[in-house]
């Protein structure tokens, strides 16, 4: 039997966004007989946990958690960066609290009785403890399955081409040049690459022609959609589903409440706008104030959001990765209104979902949209699409049997 500890950034439940869906699901659907799975989360000191909870939902057979030094507030945030940059400035300084010498002795001390066949990194700042001289290795770990979310270095270098100081450019290039060398050296000392999108799988290749390297998508359920929300039929409903202070999506939902949503309202009074999702949303609070707005922010539950929406909207212009809310949307039974970036690793084309590129096409859809047959028809395209290659069950098997492979 395989005995796989799987590494990840943060206590998964409750399950409140994207990368917490992400490894629910494939975890969920890759463990049975013939693989031991042992958790190790790499958390703050601050998370709320429950151990049985964890051990119960997957199936795991143990749970370990080794605080990171991360602090919670801004200002501290600031001051431990800065600190890491002086004290370790080759190190990127967003993976500096999983690589730190106390996080690297605390791991040691984890493994020191232990022995497993794989350890699977569920992202790329899970390699911090156990990258040395550019290689993942570690005594008590025979092999590491890396599992990429996305290509980090693209959110580097857009952060740094929009920046006007020279001097703040400068640094956050060479914080892109530190990522682009980590990211390189594990996926190159992987004894097997998992990517969550296709254009991410090419990129990956073309780094490591020779490397053992495949599709490990975004799995999720979608043979329960939600029924049509038919409450007020004289009215628009839109959703925009995420984590909030994610760059891609801050930056484009910024964009689209500036530059489409005041154009849209003046044209039509039946639409309306919620906004849901975990992580930081202050940066919102200046939008509050705007007709037919409606900022919930975190929620207990996103089904009862799908609900009570007739679309969704991801106003997506860069990044990598497949989106979870683009996924989800189908698997829930909403049209999608995005850009083609914003569909991109899934697998849709434009029979599948309503693409909108410049703010005149977004102000011009949404100003008379409707609820029609040919929109759930492209809905429906999407749903069978997808069922195909992102059926939870279909990518938790394929997984479970490259791990026995290895």
């Amino acid at each position: 039997m395989k005995k796989v500890l799987w590494v990840i950034p943060k206590w998964t439940f409750p399950i409140t966004d994207g990368a917490r869906v992400a490894t629910d699901r494939l975890i969920r659907n890759t463990i049975r007989d013939g693989i031991s799975v042992d958790v190790l989360c790499l958390g703050q000191a601050n998370e709320t946990r429950d151990e049985a909870e964890m051990i119960k939902s997957w199936g795991i057979k143990e749970v370990y958690f080794l605080a990171r030094g991360l602090p919670e507030s801004k200002i501290k945030k600031i001051i431990y960066y800065g600190m890491s940059f002086i004290f370790n400035p080759f190190t990127p300084i967003t993976f500096s609290s999983f690589s730190e010498s106390r996080v690297r002795k605390s791991v040691n001390s984890f493994l020191a009785e232990k022995s497993y066949d794989i350890a699977v990194l569920d992202g790329l700042h899970l390699a911090g403890p156990f990258l040395q001289n550019r290689v993942l290795k570690h005594p008590s770990i025979q092999k590491f399955v890396y599992r990429a979310h996305n290509i980090e270095r693209d959110l580097w270098q857009k952060s740094a081409s929009e920046k006007k100081n020279p001097l703040f450019k400068m640094f956050l290039k060479f914080q892109c040049l530190l990522v682009d060398r980590f990211e390189k050296a594990v996926i190159k000392t992987s004894a097997l690459v998992g990517s969550i999108s296709q254009e991410d799988l090419e990129i990956i290749k073309e780094i490591a022609p020779k490397q053992n390297t495949t599709l490990i998508p975004l799995g999720l359920n979608f043979s329960n959609p939600l029924p049509k929300y038919l409450k007020d039929q004289d009215k628009i409903n839109l959703l925009f589903i995420g984590r909030l202070d994610w760059p891609p999506n801050k930056d484009g939902l910024e964009w689209f409440i500036i530059n489409v949503w005041p154009k849209v309202i003046h044209k039509r009074k039946n639409i309306r706008l919620t906004i849901v999702g975990s992580g930081n949303s202050g940066w919102l609070d200046k939008y509050r104030k705007i007709k037919l707005l409606n900022i919930v922010g975190f929620v207990d539950s996103i089904e009862d959001s799908y609900q009570k929406c007739h679309f969704t909207i991801a106003p997506i212009f860069y990044g990598s990765g497949t989106r979870i809310k683009v996924l989800e949307s189908f698997a829930m039974g909403r049209p999608l209104i995005t850009s083609k970036m914003g569909i991109q690793g899934s697998g849709l084309n434009e029979d599948d979902y309503l693409r909108v590129e410049k703010d005149s096409e977004w102000i011009e859809l949404l100003s008379n949209i409707e609820l029609t047959t040919e929109i759930e028809t492209k809905l429906r395209n999407g749903q069978d699409k997808l069922i195909k290659n992102y059926d939870e069950k279909i990518v938790g098997n394929k997984f479970y049997n490259l791990l026995n492979d290895l």
